[in-house]
């Protein structure tokens, strides 16, 4: 009995781990958010432990469905009337950070080059939480005014073409930029009067307070709306989301959508301290089913590859530190965007490390 004592406790002291403990640091669950173009990509893929992975196409889902790994046919993104309206001086920085006043005729180069110093001038956080404010979005494109989308008429006609073109055998389905672009609300004609309309019925004043309570719940009611004609027309598909642009009022309001699997940022493309990363899984994971029971909390993390790029930037070794925060304060499951970050030398084998079978 002494002896097998002993050698516990060399075994601890060596660092050493019981099979058990093996399997408790490694993720058992990985979304991708980039696409398996090849087959050598899609091998790649595979080995670095991705289990769920979104695709655009025929190809792309047969070489996940060849790897083992779940396809997710295509992304939905909200669709409105028109693109979401903002403050003249959110509007301002917006087309600042995104060259609308550069040449048309500029080099391609030359104009990204700008756009990433004037991005990182006004340390633009690309739609993750803000440092400063404001802090618009960073889309060429915004995001359409959802609320606005009457009778949900546009979305679900957008919406039913993706389910209709879906493979069999498809697992589910993508959605992302479903938020705000200034990260509080979308202040055109319409939204001011459905939130003065809201005032009026539930007798409140126009406070700050209230004005964050009614996007943030037009913005859930929107989700749900999404995902409830999602399982009407497919109740065998499940729903991934990335919550994101963030709502700055309420940063992990996530677990209120119905969505099965729900990806909330705790470690977003800029380096965050290591308490915020493992206080933010404990609250993605820990609350994912306060709201709806079905629900599982998924971490997300941003990565960024390209040192010159205003879109931070992370060494491979920042990458394993940033999964074992996420795995000591018990995270499981992962999903990463951009997705070919994952396959590129030096943090492929990380990826595969921690999330490899």
């Amino acid at each position: 009995m002494k002896i097998l004592l002993l050698l516990g406790l060399i075994a601890i002291a060596a660092g050493c781990h019981t099979p058990a403990e093996k399997d408790n640091t490694k993720f058992v669950r990985f979304f991708s958010w980039g696409r398996p173009v090849s087959e050598e990509d899609a091998a790649k893929f595979a080995a670095a432990g991705v289990t769920d992975v979104l695709v655009s196409n025929r190809k792309q889902f047969d070489l996940a469905v060849k790897y083992g790994m779940r396809p997710y046919w295509k992304c939905f993104i909200p669709a409105g009337p028109y693109r979401q309206v903002m403050t003249p001086d959110e509007e301002k920085l917006y087309n600042y950070i995104n060259g609308k006043d550069l040449d048309r005729k500029m080099p391609s180069a030359e104009r990204q080059k700008i756009i990433h110093r004037r991005r990182t001038e006004k340390r633009s956080q690309y739609g993750g939480e803000a440092v400063v404010h404001p802090d618009p979005l960073t889309s060429i494109g915004g995001i359409s005014c959802f609320i606005s989308d009457t009778d949900f008429s546009l979305s679900r006609k957008k919406l039913d073409k993706i389910l209709e073109s879906a493979p069999d055998g498809t697992a589910g389905i993508f959605l992302d930029y479903i938020g705000y672009m200034n990260h509080f609300g979308c202040y055109c004609t319409g939204c001011r009067k459905k939130y003065a309309e809201y005032l009026k019925n539930q007798k409140l004043a126009d406070t700050q307070e209230n004005r964050n309570v009614f996007y943030r719940d037009r913005l859930v009611q929107y989700y749900n709306r999404v995902i409830e004609h999602i399982r009407q027309r497919r109740p065998d598909f499940k729903v991934a989301i990335h919550v994101y642009p963030d709502f700055e009022p309420e940063h992990l309001y996530g677990n209120r959508t119905k969505a099965d699997f729900c990806g909330q940022t705790v470690a977003w493309y800029f380096q965050w301290p290591a308490d915020k990363i493992r206080k933010y899984t404990r609250y993605v994971t820990g609350h994912a089913k306060d709201h709806h029971p079905d629900a599982e909390g998924i971490p997300f993390l941003g990565l960024s590859t390209d040192p010159k790029s205003s879109l931070g930037y992370k060494t491979p070794a920042d990458v394993e530190r940033e999964l074992r925060d996420i795995l000591s304060a018990g995270g499981r499951t992962l999903m990463i965007c951009c997705g070919k970050t994952i396959i590129e030398p030096g943090y492929f084998e990380v990826f595969r490390k921690y999330c490899g079978k």
